[in-house]
């Protein structure tokens, strides 16, 4: 216990960088181990793997907007990571993931999840995990580039939280030429994240399906896929008061793109949601959607554009470049936000300058 907690304070503070190897890039939620123990065969289980990632930025806000108010420019730690995970046997692993920098305690725990390796092509999660929906949230941050998820990605494409508790079967079947099948699906309570107890007696259901084919001569992957989410969750109004909270039942309906080429990435998504307010039957029927282009030079960097619209409240561009691949140790984000609207006034536009390290 005492060797684990010393190796976790090192590679937090970056001292044992000699001795650490540097963490696999976060993979998609949608994939597979692909190097599975071999089953009935007595193989030493290899140690837990401890990694993780840090991404701080500086903010800087212009009076853009229709209004005298301005946010102060500041600087922040956006996200930090401590991952855990391993083998248990030829059939079970685990992972756990923890945000230390969680302005709230319910907020430290991330992912925690058994994974069974009993079907072919296929894991079975068991515990708090990301749900199946779209292209952006089931893909991890450090992947990503831009600061900022499309308004779309936290309006539509999830329930209370990006992660809830339950079960999840991910995976792929190959249909010959490069082409592959993409099935995901998550049930879980839909009270969002670490809340212990279902507080509604229906569970969210969560899913895409799609289709992916790579290129071996060109090395272009091409991706296409639809999702669904139906479920309920309880709307918070006063915490002190729990007569005014709401049950809301939703229905969610997406569809997204990705064409990743040596020399570029264009991703793209579309969502429409039915939200139904069970105490007044008023029924809110929002429409999202964004599509994003980055350009990719030689070593490793290039610019960016992003345009998203969640309904007739948001519509904002993102530009910028960066620096550093995903999978490499130290990259740099640079992003100039343009509110043209936001709650029906122009926003002030924001710039970010943010640095993501691995370890």
């Amino acid at each position: 216990m005492i060797r684990f907690a010393s190796f976790t304070l090192v590679a937090l503070l970056g001292c044992g960088t000699a001795q650490a190897q540097l963490a696999a890039p976060t993979t998609s939620a949608d994939s597979t181990r692909s190097h599975p123990v071999r089953p009935g065969k007595r193989t030493a289980l290899p140690a837990p793997r401890v990694s993780g990632y840090m991404q701080i930025h500086y903010r800087l806000a212009r009076a853009t907007g229709m209004d005298s108010v301005v946010d102060n420019d500041d600087f922040r730690v956006q996200r930090v990571r401590i991952g855990v995970d391993g083998d248990l046997s030829a059939r079970v692993s685990y992972q756990v993931e923890f945000d230390p920098r969680a302005p709230e305690i319910t907020g430290v725990l991330r992912d925690a999840y058994v994974t069974l390796h009993y079907l072919p092509r296929h894991d079975i999660r068991i515990g708090q995990q990301k749900t199946q929906f779209g292209y952006e949230n089931r893909e991890s941050s450090t992947n990503l580039f831009e600061v900022n998820r499309a308004e779309i990605s936290d309006a539509i494409s999830r329930g209370q939280n990006l992660r809830d508790i339950g079960v999840g079967l991910i995976g792929n079947l190959k249909l010959g030429r490069g082409v592959r099948l993409e099935d995901a699906i998550t049930v879980v309570n839909g009270a969002g994240i670490n809340v212990q107890a279902d507080d509604t007696p229906r569970k969210n259901v969560w899913g895409r399906l799609g289709l992916r084919r790579r290129d071996d001569v060109s090395n272009l992957l091409t991706r296409v896929g639809v999702s669904g989410g139906a479920g309920d969750f309880i709307e918070r109004g006063d915490l002190l008061d729990p007569a005014d909270d709401v049950r809301i039942e939703f229905v969610r309906k997406g569809a997204d793109v990705e064409i990743d080429h040596p020399k570029f990435q264009f991703t793209a998504e579309y969502g429409t949601a039915k939200d139904e307010n069970k105490s007044t039957a008023e029924i809110d029927e929002p429409v999202g959607y964004y599509v994003n282009l980055v350009g990719k030079f030689r070593p490793n960097y290039g610019p960016l554009l992003r345009y998203d619209v969640f309904d007739d409240t948001f519509k904002r561009w993102t530009f910028g470049a960066w620096w550093g691949a995903p999978a490499a140790p130290v990259r740099a984000l640079l992003n100039y936000e343009a509110r043209q609207l936001k709650d029906g006034v122009r926003g002030d536009d924001k710039v970010y300058l943010w640095l993501q390290v691995r370890y």
